[in-house]
């Protein structure tokens, strides 16, 4: 398996694409997806620059994905029930 982070500080456009995945929440979710997408691309981010294993960094990107989804329904919920 490649080495998926090539250096310590500079990260390549198919990581950046790995950590924006969740941004598909922009589409369905609005502002609020958006934010959580952002949030979730920040923290993945953080995640490639550490010093985990790269299986490691993929199974937390995934998580950290799923995560902002979940986060993406509760509130939609949580809203859908309180306003309409």
């Amino acid at each position: 398996m490649e080495d998926v982070v090539p250096s310590k500080n500079k990260l390549n456009f198919k990581l950046y694409m790995m950590c924006g995945w969740p941004f598909f929440l922009v589409f369905i979710g609005g502002a609020i997806g958006g934010g959580l997408a952002g949030i979730a691309y920040v923290i993945n981010l953080n995640i490639y620059k550490s010093n985990l294993s790269n299986m490691g960094k993929i199974i937390l990107n995934i998580l950290v994905g799923c995560l902002a989804i979940v986060l993406w329904v509760v509130i939609r919920g949580y809203i859908h029930s309180k306003f309409l």
